[in-house]
């Protein structure tokens, strides 16, 4: 019987708390606070707090008739009605919903869809796209030019970044400039965990771009330092199948 009533309540959203209140006042009858705490084994204020919330919930009435306030909790039938008239009002909005499905899976489509974009300006903007490449644990893609970088980031920061990726066990592949920098990439690929490959000397370009899970992300060193993350996955695979024909096209 207990564990029917205990259900009951818990399922009208009480905890453990409320169960052993509605318990003791129910072993008690009309009975003060105090008396129904020192049952109940509940601390003082908190009994205080759970008397006041079973009077809101309407599993419980105040008596002021005495001298002193006694409680008294609803009899185990509106418990019962309670229940009926919850069940009622989920089975309302499961309906609603049911109704509505059609239109909330194309608006659930058409945002899933949607290109995701996000911008960041400044140095401390740049990193925080460093952050989030280093977020998806997965393989880096990363279209690379070291000369420009080197203008924004210096050796430690770049440092840094390698050192959380290998941290991370993330390996990355790079397509990087074929200038001097870009040459001192392959000599330590194999202690930072990273494949480097040189385009031709007559493909240039000065922002880096990092392919990483469903997401792109541009940095551009130019006047205006800038990032921009794009995050779908058609447009990710997108260019993963260009980086990846590149990779395969450069000895």
């Amino acid at each position: 019987m207990d564990k029917v009533i205990a259900h009951s309540l818990i399922q009208l959203d009480c905890n453990e708390k409320h169960v052993r209140f509605y318990r003791a006042n129910l072993q008690l009858g009309a009975a003060t606070l105090p008396e129904i705490i020192k049952v109940a084994r509940l601390h003082r204020s908190t009994g205080y707090l759970i008397g006041a919330e079973m009077v809101a919930k309407g599993l419980a009435i105040e008596d002021h008739k005495g001298y002193k306030k006694h409680f008294v909790v609803v009899e185990p039938d509106v418990i019962l009605r309670k229940l009926e008239a919850k069940q009622r009002q989920v089975g309302r909005g499961a309906l609603a919903l049911k109704e509505a499905l059609p239109e909330l899976r194309a608006a659930y489509h058409a945002t899933s869809t949607l290109p995701r974009v996000r911008t960041f300006e400044g140095k401390a903007g740049l990193i925080a796209v460093w952050k989030d490449v280093l977020e998806e644990k997965q393989e880096i893609l990363l279209w690379s030019n070291q000369s420009t970088e080197q203008h924004i980031f210096d050796s430690e920061a770049h440092e840094q970044f390698i050192a959380e990726r290998v941290a991370k066990k993330i390996p990355i592949r790079v397509l990087a400039i074929n200038n001097t920098r870009g040459k001192a990439l392959i000599a330590s690929d194999s202690a930072n965990g990273r494949q480097t490959k040189l385009l031709p000397p007559d493909i240039v370009f000065t922002s880096e771009t990092y392919i990483y899970g469903n997401k792109v992300a541009v940095l551009d060193f130019g006047k205006q330092i800038f990032g921009v993350i794009t995050q779908n996955d058609q447009i990710a695979q997108s260019q993963r199948t260009q980086f990846e024909f590149a990779w395969r096209s450069v000895r």
